[in-house]
């Protein structure tokens, strides 16, 4: 149940595109000042859909700190959920964590109408005035039109530590990598690293529309400080061919502008019916051969800082039971995934 802030105390109300707030996983943020994933361009620059989605916050945060005895958030989102196998949690939702960098706890997520476009909600009330640390994760299928930040009147709004480097991990991939199909926010993989790692991750998952778009190459090239770059665009290949037909491009795009960070390329995670569909099975094997044989060909070209990791083997040995439909991960499987990358994440930053 949505709890309200009726007949309370006033409000004072923030809007959090000012400092002390911090904007975190919005690459074009400084520049554009929008909850938006991509620049904006001109129609026709990138596909109708790429330009749609980029609107979907995902990976978006709000970082600062408070004595606030009471936190609210207000909403006003581009539209109401309309996802069948995704929460509307997810969807719409935003999710709310407590701590320090690297010491973040789940605290709780919005809860609204499931048909709501705008809403207002409590995360706490009543609670001792002492300094806490707020991360709040955006919605991972919307767009956010505004968002403000409520807290008792004489509550002080501080700011959130900076992270330890300007450096940032970088995305890009599917519906997957975007978040699906988790039941909140901060359950999405790429959230799940971010709080591991003191360092700012960009989300460019692009639900069934990863596909190698050449653009997107040269819009990733204009983010500053990339630390590493991930490719994990297997599963939005309709046919091997069309992932064969472009990743070599892509990869070069991103080579053209950053000689020496490292790439990760991910092949795809194996879907839940492949124990009996052996056709499925036997194409995620054709994709991975080629995607570990173009990395290992790239590096006996001389590339010292590309590397290729199987994507079957983050979901471990329960691989099976970690989707919703078979293909997108529950909350289990992007936990899983997360467990997986952060070794190693962390050797390819550690030049390993």
């Amino acid at each position: 149940m949505n709890r309200t802030t009726d007949d309370e105390e006033p409000l004072r109300w923030h809007s959090p595109d000012r400092a002390p707030f911090r904007i975190a996983g919005f690459a074009w943020w400084e520049a554009e000042r929008k909850y938006r994933r991509l620049p904006t361009v001109e129609p026709g620059a990138i596909r109708e859909i790429l330009d749609e989605l980029a609107d979907n916050t995902s990976g978006g945060q709000i970082r600062f700190a408070t004595d606030a005895t009471r936190l609210v958030i207000k909403a006003k989102l581009f539209a109401p959920n309309v996802a069948e196998h995704i929460a509307a949690t997810a969807v719409n939702g935003f999710d709310c964590y407590l701590g320090k960098p690297g010491s973040q706890l789940y605290y709780g997520t919005t809860r609204f109408a499931h048909d709501a476009a705008e809403y207002e909600y409590v995360f706490f009330n009543n609670v001792q005035p002492e300094t806490r640390y707020v991360t709040l994760h955006f919605p991972l299928f919307q767009g956010v039109r505004d968002v403000q930040i409520g807290t008792n009147a004489d509550a002080g709004v501080f700011e959130f530590p900076a992270y330890a480097a300007k450096d940032k991990i970088v995305f890009y991939g599917t519906s997957i990598t975007q978040g699906g199909c988790v039941s909140r926010p901060g359950m999405s993989f790429t959230n799940i690293l971010s709080r591991r790692f003191d360092m700012e991750f960009i989300n460019l998952g692009f639900s069934g529309n990863g596909k190698g778009d050449p653009e997107i190459a040269r819009m990733i090239n204009d983010i500053d400080n990339p630390a590493c770059i991930v490719v994990d665009y297997d599963a939005n290949n309709v046919h091997a061919d069309d992932l064969i037909r472009t990743m070599p491009a892509f990869l070069r795009i991103l080579r053209g502008k950053h000689a020496e960070v490292p790439i990760l390329v991910l092949s795809r995670i194996p879907y839940g019916y492949e124990h009996t569909n052996t056709a499925s099975y036997e194409d995620r094997i054709v994709r991975r051969d080629f995607q570990r044989d173009l990395v290992g060909s790239l590096k006996r070209e001389g590339d010292r800082f590309i590397h290729f990791h199987d994507g079957a083997d983050l979901l471990g040995d329960i691989w099976n039971e970690c989707t919703v439909d078979g293909v997108h991960p529950t909350d289990l499987g992007h936990m899983r995934i997360a467990d997986g990358l952060t070794p190693l994440l962390r050797g390819i930053l550690q030049g390993d």
